[in-house]
């Protein structure tokens, strides 16, 4: 199916999956891994992008329907049909609701919004210096540009345009809904780093911890572990991850009155 023209009623992220399956399937039904390397883009960010999980990105729209040869223009026109902003699928561009286990309640949904508000405002890594413990100075990398670091094991990830293209890659609720633990992953750096947020407004003299590590090897020197005081929201240092078969886990636990409560089991994307 070259035409990507949705018929029958209103467009929905469901349908442009199922759309998007049916180009695959008359171009011969290529396999992920296939794909993947013809096109750049990871496994993970595929299989989401042809389930309706989540909307594509428009980088990956472009690529996935080039190589499957459909019209790119059209393809293109009709995501930003459904998601004008540009981000990932949300409930407002039709995505089917999160689980119950994953739906948050209005304050939790306007202390996010804070959060993400706050990382969008000029000067984001003074925000964070400010309000988080230090993390470990990786160093620029040699090929760093710019305002931005280039993406490497060990460095933020708000201080690099990893971010841009950031999607939740696995995102579950612990601790009876208490806390947040996600993994979130950029494509165009092949990068993925750790996030904790907890809803308990117990912040204040409390710490949050996250470590993530190729799966199967938390002592790998690659492994990536932050803690920071007094936080609601943190995120790791990220794990560049190349390899398109691998993942990469992590675990979280946060402090309570000087009790450690570990947040297990891991979360693996």
């Amino acid at each position: 199916m070259s035409n990507p023209e949705s018929e029958g009623g209103p467009d929905s992220v469901e349908r442009f999956a199922a759309d998007l399956r049916e180009l695959r399937l008359s171009a011969g039904d290529p396999k992920l891994i296939a794909l993947s390397e013809r096109t750049g883009v990871s496994k993970s960010v595929l299989s989401e992008a042809f389930s309706g999980r989540r909307l594509p990105t428009e980088r990956t729209v472009a690529r996935v329907v080039e190589d499957l040869g459909g019209e790119r223009e059209a393809w293109v026109a009709r995501r930003f049909a459904l998601d004008p902003r540009g981000t990932a699928a949300t409930a407002e561009s039709g995505a089917s609701p999160e689980p119950a286990s994953r739906r948050f309640s209005v304050l939790q949904t306007l202390l996010i919004a804070g959060v993400a508000a706050a990382l969008a405002v000029g000067g984001t890594s003074v925000f964070w210096a400010t309000r988080t413990a230090p993390v470990p100075d990786a160093g620029a990398p040699e090929n760093a540009e710019g305002p931005y670091l280039a993406a490497a094991n060990g460095v933020d990830p708000m201080r690099t345009a990893c971010k841009d293209d950031a999607i939740i890659a696995a995102s579950e609720s612990r601790l009876d809904r208490q806390v947040h633990v996600q993994l979130l992953y950029s494509n165009d750096c092949m990068a993925v780093w750790g996030r904790v947020t907890r809803y308990d407004d117990r912040s204040s003299g409390n710490t949050l911890t996250m470590q993530i590590y190729p799966e199967g090897d938390r002592k790998s020197a690659r492994a990536q572990k932050r803690t920071a005081e007094g936080l609601q929201s943190m995120y790791t240092p990220m794990i560049v991850e190349p390899d398109v078969e691998a993942r990469v886990c992590g675990a979280a636990s946060l402090t309570l009155d000087g009790e450690t409560i570990d947040l297990g089991p891991e979360l693996c994307a």
